[in-house]
């Protein structure tokens, strides 16, 4: 199958040290016990002991089946997670056999191996982040579909304000809504102009502004 064409599309945001960032190639213990593929990006001059988690939401072979790649091989993975080492932070990419409990497995593994852990997240991935919060010190949700579901962990969440797809921006902001009256730890920033995957397709100062907040909230709780 032909990769779908959003699968070639990198993040219209760049900063020095992106190309340079090193990968390595390793596994962890998924939620039956068996490897799974991890991919880390080491940062480059590291803010400290920590680790930014880009959790896929779908299960991989149905993702593959449909994208025509792995999350781990698209463009926005790779060019995202280079974009978080450059900015200090190591990022990880993974593949699962289940969604949710191999996610919990990943933050886990994670967990046990870095003093703080953050989340990265868009779109459909987002209601698994808000459960895979729970286990980390920060996340932040981009243009994210969302569930009835707050956790107590801080989120800077980016609203796409012209996103296309049905009933996400009416949910997401019933859940901001909920969120604050909760009184939960929530952060919004508003971009008024976006489409959904605005990141992809609006190279703009304004794009570069929200992710550049995005990315000084994870350094600013994980430092």
């Amino acid at each position: 199958m032909a990769r779908h064409e959003v699968t070639t599309r990198r993040v219209l945001y760049e900063i020095p040290g992106m190309k340079s960032v090193n990968v390595e190639k390793s596994t962890f213990p998924g939620a039956n016990g068996e490897p799974l593929p991890l991919e880390i990006y080491l940062p480059i001059d590291p803010i400290g002991d920590c680790v930014v988690a880009m959790v896929e939401g779908y299960p991989s072979s149905g993702f593959e089946k449909h994208m025509g790649c792995t999350f781990m091989e698209m463009e926005w993975t790779i060019s995202m997670a280079r974009l978080i080492a450059a900015s200090g932070m190591t990022a990880v990419t993974h593949s699962n056999r289940e969604a949710q409990p191999d996610a919990l497995a990943l933050m886990k593994h994670l967990g046990a191996t870095y003093r703080k852990v953050g989340l990265w997240a868009t779109s459909g991935h987002g209601p698994l982040a808000l459960v895979a919060a729970s286990h980390a010190t920060c996340a932040v949700l981009n243009n994210p579909m969302t569930k009835d579901f707050c956790p107590d962990t801080p989120l800077f969440i980016i609203r796409a304000g012209k996103d296309e797809t049905p009933g996400l921006n009416v949910d997401l902001d019933a859940f901001v809504a909920r969120a604050l009256a909760e009184n939960k730890p929530i952060t919004l920033v508003n971009y008024p102009e976006a489409p959904h995957s605005y990141e992809l397709s609006r190279d703009t100062p304004e794009t570069r502004q929200v992710l550049r907040q995005g990315l000084d909230f994870l350094r600013a709780h994980l430092l």
